[in-house]
């Protein structure tokens, strides 16, 4: 099935409906989220690069690397409207500059020699912290208020966020729970202490609203079976990606080319998870694609997601661009 690969919105209308049967005539239902498949030339686009001592040459590659990120989202859409920020996994309470946008201006157009720019920007140095907090600087980039002050205007009402995490060693997201004098390898210790993957997917949904829609792609350690000896396996980040639309790199490859090519091209394909306003009453979900029921299949179709409350398209069932998604069902117990 030939696909065009342009940016994706997506307006999400929820329709209660009380006291009588729904359009489909099939069975009454509670509750309806309503998405349209549309396509969008604005994307905000946030680099959260490892800082640690061991990532001078990952660094590299990514510079190396982003002319043809640029390349696949123009392939996508001519002259694609984006904004390019830089963060720093390093969230130790004694850096000044712990989850804010690197570099001034602190994102960068269209309208900027970006790709000189970029290219020296993301080499962010190697003195950061050894607990490599990327989720954490993420959110707090986009959401606490004096980051988000300082870069005024970075993230946009009607755009796609992505995110693209590089590092080679697991997420550390622990709310600052280890101090900063404390070894980052304790970090695979504290496994309880360690802010959820589901509550992050939740967090950076929540920064679109209601139908926005968020990619989330990876450079990172691969799992043990690949043999990448000079890294460990970034199973935090590959959830987030999974869930997110993203592209899960090998952070071990000579050279970042092929797989910073795929995550710009994923940014502009077409959204395969949608989240759902409310937790579902499972036996009660129906899933509409234009009109016709899609059914729910392991390989095919769409499967639910509990954890995220979720629901996935695969392979040739993701619906094509203008298509409208409807989910309908009885609310369940829980948000």
């Amino acid at each position: 099935m030939m696909r065009h690969l342009v940016p994706v919105s997506f307006v999400l209308g929820v329709v209660a409906l009380v006291g009588c049967a729904n359009e489909h005539e099939i069975m009454r239902m509670d509750f309806e989220d309503s998405f349209y498949q549309a396509g969008t030339d604005m994307v905000d686009i946030l680099w959260v690069i490892d800082d640690s001592n061991s990532m001078a040459n990952e660094q590299m590659k990514v510079a190396q690397g982003f002319t043809r990120f640029i390349f696949a989202m123009n392939m996508a859409e001519e002259d694609v409207d984006f904004h390019i920020a830089v963060t720093s996994t390093d969230m130790d309470e004694d850096n000044e500059q712990r989850g804010m946008l690197l570099g001034e201006p602190p994102y960068l157009t269209r309208d900027d020699d970006y790709l000189p720019m970029f290219m020296e920007r993301v080499q962010v140095g190697v003195a950061g912290s050894d607990k490599e907090r990327g989720l954490q600087a993420a959110y707090h980039a986009l959401s606490d208020p004096d980051a988000v002050d300082a870069g005024d205007g970075f993230l946009r009402g009607d755009s796609v966020l992505a995110l693209v995490f590089v590092s080679d060693e697991n997420d550390c997201s622990d709310d600052n729970w280890l101090s900063d004098d404390m070894d980052g390898g304790l970090c695979y210790d504290i496994n309880d202490k360690l802010i959820s993957t589901a509550d992050y997917v939740r967090a950076f949904q929540g920064l679109k609203g209601i139908g926005g829609r968020v990619v989330a792609s990876n450079i990172v350690g691969p799992e043990v079976s690949e043999g990448c000896d000079e890294s460990w396996p970034g199973k935090r980040y590959m959830t987030i990606g999974n869930e997110l639309d993203g592209i899960n790199g090998n952070i071990c490859e000579s050279g970042y080319g092929d797989i910073i090519h795929d995550i710009g091209t994923q940014i502009g394909s077409p959204q395969r998870t949608f989240f759902l306003t409310h937790r579902p009453v499972l036996d009660t979900l129906t899933v509409y694609v234009d009109d016709e029921v899609v059914e729910a299949e392991d390989d095919l179709g769409w499967q639910y997601d509990d954890e995220f409350i979720s629901v996935g398209f695969h392979g040739e069932y993701v619906p094509d661009f203008g298509s409208t998604i409807i989910v309908a069902y009885d609310i369940g117990g829980g948000k």
